[in-house]
């Protein structure tokens, strides 16, 4: 059951029989990547024109988190989770091809409808490409500090192929408080109990 939370104005036709809820649980596929969200996505509802609108805080710090936590769950990546991966690290596909030593059509291969799959070497030095990009504690710039990242267990891991459903893995996500070094408690995204689909 939703928790009604205000009252607000419609964007679409200004009435304010308009209710604002935070949705005990939401699933989003964001960009290839499905998302389990618990506690903190605003539902607006009018009632008058009908129009829903959906808002979901941090979208940045949850592209991230999910990204960390993709990466470290062994189920071999599809087609769009590659491209979600490299989309969260700001990658142009020319510069992917490049790093990974590819041609651009194999990128557009791999990212595709499954023409092609990654290979598990190709698909390990990804994973760690893209966790050292968004894991940067070094640097202190760790866009997904609540995600626990190693490098070692993806070089270990085994990928596994088999998706029982064909689809990708539930990533399950809440808002949790935390404090960073010498900074003030801060909201951050942190990864729950995931399965795979």
């Amino acid at each position: 059951m939703d928790q009604e939370t205000k009252l607000d104005i419609c964007p679409k036709c200004n009435s304010t029989h308009v209710k604002t809820y935070t949705l005990p649980y939401y699933v989003e596929n964001l960009q290839g990547i499905r998302i389990g969200i618990n506690d903190c996505v605003i539902k607006t509802a009018c009632y008058l024109c009908k129009e829903e609108v959906i808002s979901i805080p941090d979208i940045n710090g949850l592209v991230s988190a999910a990204a960390v936590a993709r990466i470290m769950h062994s189920t071999k990546l599809n087609g769009a989770e590659i491209k979600f991966l490299r989309k969260a690290i700001k990658l142009p596909s020319k510069d992917f091809a490049k790093i990974m030593g590819i041609r651009p059509e194999t990128v557009s291969r791999w990212e595709g409808s499954g023409e092609q799959q990654i290979g598990y070497s190709e698909e390990k030095i990804f994973r760690i490409l893209v966790g050292n990009k968004l894991k940067n504690e070094l640097q202190e710039d760790d866009k997904a500090p609540a995600v626990e990242y190693d490098h070692m267990s993806i070089i270990k891991m085994a990928i596994n192929p088999i998706r029982p459903s064909g689809n990708a893995p539930l990533l399950k996500f809440a808002r949790v408080k935390m404090k960073l070094k010498n900074q003030k408690i801060q909201d951050l995204w942190d990864e729950l109990e995931s399965r795979a689909a």
